[in-house]
């Protein structure tokens, strides 16, 4: 069973056992079981307790811990590496920023601010010992070596492509972790081989809609314009995929598509807009 035990992340973090045990009972972290019922927790998990000792530390009372650390986790992506990511506080209250972007703002001075890269590079040793003894694991699920895959691409991300293989290797239909290797593919310039796994990707589930995201920003590299808008279609309601289809609209001069693919990008970001 991939993962950090208690004592580990309790080690980590200079946070008692009692407490990370009391932030899992009250349900804002998702930890697996391992055998003997015991906690085993994944990078994210790390990463709500992480502020939530940063909020005691800063005497925030329980109750508004726990309503921060929700919109924290419904917040963290989960497919995705988590080192571009600040993780700030005002007054109790989490807000996520990631490049420019920034999730639930909130105004007024920050008291606590930190980078997850420098919680990866503590967390780094732990997963990679978890990679170690995951090859020689097995009982470890197509799942298990993706989750694998998605903490190492925040800690080590050279070794989070073997993760993500060994996952195909038990599923080859494991659809994102054919998206996540053809974004990594695609990082490198290796734009055939990443289309390859994008397609395989929806091949396995025709609505991963991350799968047909990626896949359109591709074809966009490729210069092939309307390849992308008929991918970007395919992405459902992802709201980065209508702001890409209106620009594309608007490059090849269908304006009135454009407007309709502005809106919908502006309602899904913005929901209360007139």
């Amino acid at each position: 069973m991939k993962g950090y035990s208690t004592k580990e992340v309790s080690d980590l973090l200079e946070l008692k056992a009692p407490t990370i045990r009391e932030f899992a009972r009250a349900g804002v972290l998702d930890p697996a079981r391992a055998d003997g019922n015991q906690y085993r927790f994944a990078f994210q998990d790390i990463v709500v307790l992480r502020t939530a000792k940063e909020l005691m530390d800063a005497g925030i009372p329980r109750t508004r811990i726990n309503k921060a650390l929700y919109k924290l986790k419904s917040k963290l992506p989960s497919n995705r590496s988590l080192t571009s990511l600040r993780i700030e506080c005002d007054s109790g209250s989490v807000v996520i920023k990631d490049e420019d972007q920034l999730y639930d703002p909130d105004t007024g001075q920050m008291h606590i601010n930190f980078s997850v890269a420098e919680l990866a590079g503590s967390v780094a040793p732990l997963a990679k010992k978890a990679a170690e003894n995951a090859n020689n694991n097995d009982n470890m699920s197509s799942d298990d070596w993706f989750d694998l895959g998605v903490d190492l691409e925040a800690v080590s991300p050279q070794d989070a492509p073997g993760a993500y293989f060994k996952a195909l290797e038990l599923d080859p239909l494991h659809s994102d972790a054919h998206v996540n290797i053809g974004r990594l593919l695609q990082e490198e310039g290796k734009l055939e081989e990443a289309e390859e796994h994008y397609h395989k990707a929806l091949s396995a589930d025709e609505d991963n809609m991350l799968a047909a995201f990626n896949l359109g920003t591709l074809y966009e590299d490729l210069g092939k314009i309307q390849e992308a808008i008929d991918t970007y279609k395919k992405a459902g309601n992802l709201a980065d995929a209508h702001y890409n289809l209106s620009r594309l609209y608007e490059l090849v001069g269908e304006h009135g598509a454009a407007l309709e693919h502005l809106k919908a990008y502006r309602q899904l970001v913005d929901p209360v807009q007139p």
